[in-house]
């Protein structure tokens, strides 16, 4: 969530406003959760924090902050937290893009921090192609990191919906010729055993259509 809204708004895809909120929400969550997991939630409900009770963390609290944030991209963020907000409650005194370049560019310097580094691996690509990257790259994550238990885990297949690279699926199919059931982690597409039969029937008797 933090690099695809982070990418949107790099490339003026969407307003920023509300991208803006996620990306930072999700963004800081991963950096608290990093040093010190469990702090991202609030204590009673479970939820994670909000954008600027994370910041406030990651600003104050030597155990989570590092050198690869720096305090005027921290300033600069927390401005651009408070813009989307009072955009978003009725309260912006400008248009609808009241997030300006240099609130982009601090949420993009959260990238440098070792829990996310990962808009470094698509700085090149255009927003759809960066799209499909990241889900990729997240499908792969997902794998054991062990290399035997890996070795039992199919990689990461073509999604039919949405032809991205991130279709994880339990293993081959029943008929041992095609990618088994599973679920995309980009589009959400679930892929069933009555996928598998239609699949099947087309390979041995044809396309019907």
């Amino acid at each position: 969530m933090y690099a695809l809204n982070t990418l949107a708004m790099r490339d003026n895809r969407l307003p920023r406003d509300g991208a803006f909120d996620a990306a930072a929400a999700n963004g800081l969550a991963a950096i608290v959760a990093f040093d010190d997991s469990g702090r991202e939630y609030e204590e009673t409900a479970g939820r994670v924090k909000a954008p600027l009770a994370l910041l406030s963390i990651v600003r104050t609290d030597a155990s989570v902050r590092t050198a690869a944030l720096s305090s005027p991209d921290l300033r600069v963020l927390k401005k651009g937290i408070k813009k989307a907000q009072e955009f978003r409650h009725g309260r912006a005194e400008d248009d609808w893009d009241v997030l300006r370049e240099e609130h982009i560019n601090a949420l993009i310097a959260l990238d440098q921090h070792p829990a996310l580094q990962v808009l470094g691996l698509v700085e090149e690509m255009d927003f759809d192609e960066a799209a499909s990257e990241v889900f990729a790259e997240e499908a792969m994550n997902l794998l054991p990191s062990n290399i035997k238990d890996r070795e039992m885990v199919p990689e990461p297949v073509e999604c039919d919906a949405c032809w991205r690279t991130t279709l994880i699926t339990d293993g081959v199919d029943a008929f041992g010729i095609n990618v088994g059931e599973g679920i995309c982690i980009a589009c959400g597409t679930e892929r069933t055993y009555e996928d598998t039969v239609r699949d099947y029937l087309s390979w041995r008797f044809g396309d019907p259509n």
